[in-house]
């Protein structure tokens, strides 16, 4: 990447230009702005060949902590920033501009956020990309990781050669294969998956399937309307206060209107005043057969 443009000329600034990548070297750029603005000096001290400075945050309204070893240029906030995001904060820094400092130490930078941390990469023997400064163990992979850089660089001088070159190439790819073949037996789909997992699976199931809970109307199904009329009709009917007549329903769910009921005193005068009648009908009846 490109060096990015600096608002104002600094070495310690100009350092992180050149370390950092662009979308960091702005957030650097920001916290450096306010390490020569709104910082001040609360307190210094010195403990075990640590300088302890207290530093006054004008935008926060709080004081921060600052370690900082001068032998080992290492160096720690209170604000934790350089443990949240792998760029000093404008506290380390206004304590690096207090010492002269024109470079930024390694102790106080990220390694993922420079411009070389994908520089050094070397290919494996499975063709996956790694950094560098993996370890490398065996020496088979090794010697695979050699072979790969030579395929690389002959794949690069035949960009651009005779097709009969490229011919060739393929023919000595497939010969050789041909030989090896026979002496490797073909993976199982069981095996391909072990090793892209790169562990052994477990053929042993130890997880069982949930137990059906059976909740109160579960396993139930709704009636249609169809349904509903035909169970209606299967009991038997009863007799309904309201309209006095045998039906499936009764006095609160009846079709027909509320029918008003006189009171019960009207009731027992209307019941006398036809007994009454009737016994002078009765009466009539019997001087009509004595005459």
């Amino acid at each position: 990447q490109s060096t990015p443009q600096l608002f104002s000329k600094s070495a310690l600034k100009s350092d992180g230009a050149r370390l950092f990548t662009h979308a960091v070297f702005e957030e650097f750029q920001e916290e450096y702005k306010c390490s020569t603005n709104t910082l001040t000096s609360r307190g210094f001290s010195e403990s075990n060949n640590m300088e302890l400075n207290t530093v006054k945050d004008a935008l926060r309204n709080r004081n921060f902590i600052v370690q900082y070893n001068p032998g080992t240029l290492e160096s720690s906030c209170t604000c934790k920033l350089f443990e949240r995001r792998g760029v000093p904060c404008r506290h380390i820094l206004w304590i690096y501009l207090g010492n002269g400092l024109e470079k930024i130490p390694e102790s106080s930078f990220a390694k993922r956020w420079t411009k070389d941390a994908l520089r050094d990469i070397k290919s494996n023997h499975k063709g996956c990309v790694g950094v560098g400064y993996v370890d490398i163990i065996d020496k088979k992979q090794i010697e695979m990781t050699k072979l790969w850089s030579e395929v690389h660089e002959t794949m690069g001088v035949l960009i651009g050669r005779e097709k009969e070159h490229v011919e060739d190439l393929c023919k000595l790819i497939k010969e050789f294969r041909e030989k090896l073949l026979p002496s490797v037996p073909p993976m199982t789909k069981h095996q391909e998956l072990e090793e892209l997992l790169g562990c052994a699976t477990n053929n042993e199931i130890t997880i069982l399937p949930p137990k059906i809970s059976k909740n109160k109307g579960s396993g139930k199904r709704m009636l249609s309307n169809k349904a509903k009329v035909v169970a209606c009709a299967s009991k038997p009917k009863r007799m309904c206060n309201n309209c006095k007549q045998m039906a499936h329903h009764d006095k609160l769910n009846c079709p027909n209107p509320f029918v008003e009921r006189p009171p019960q005193n009207v009731v027992d005068e209307e019941e006398e005043e036809e007994e009454e009648e009737e016994e002078e009908e009765e009466e009539n009846e019997d001087d009509e057969l004595e005459d």
